[in-house]
């Protein structure tokens, strides 16, 4: 890829918004960030992002419901799912309405890294 790949990241949290940033920036990834599913769809009317990261939790419009909106949007975008409250339920939730990826919170750098440089392979 000749251009750093774009990241959106969304969480209700601006410190895991930061920190996830803060984590990809080192990769020299171009990382926005926003607080909200509703702001996450404006970004994504404005700009063309390579992996959205997606908290599942949210107050408004869900990851989940973020998720499918993005999908029927753009089929093909890239969007890993994150989430302090795993299940095996909303796991395979996520997986079947599209998402390449599911992270239980708190992952470390490095599975980050590791999730996101799979996507772009």
């Amino acid at each position: 890829m000749s251009r750093s790949a774009r990241i959106l990241v969304v969480d209700d949290e601006v410190h895991v918004c930061n920190s996830i940033a803060k984590v990809l920036e080192i990769s020299d990834y171009i990382v926005d960030t926003v607080l909200s599913g509703e702001e996450a769809l404006k970004k994504q009317g404005a700009n063309e992002y390579d992996v959205i990261i997606t908290d599942l939790m949210m107050p408004g419009i869900s990851g989940m419901e973020l998720l499918k909106v993005l999908k029927e949007n753009n089929p093909e975008v890239h969007v890993i799912m994150i989430t302090g409250y795993p299940s095996t339920k909303s796991t395979v939730a996520a997986i079947k309405s599209g998402a390449i990826d599911y992270l239980p919170k708190p992952f470390t750098p490095d599975e980050l890294r590791r999730a996101v440089a799979k996507i772009l392979e």
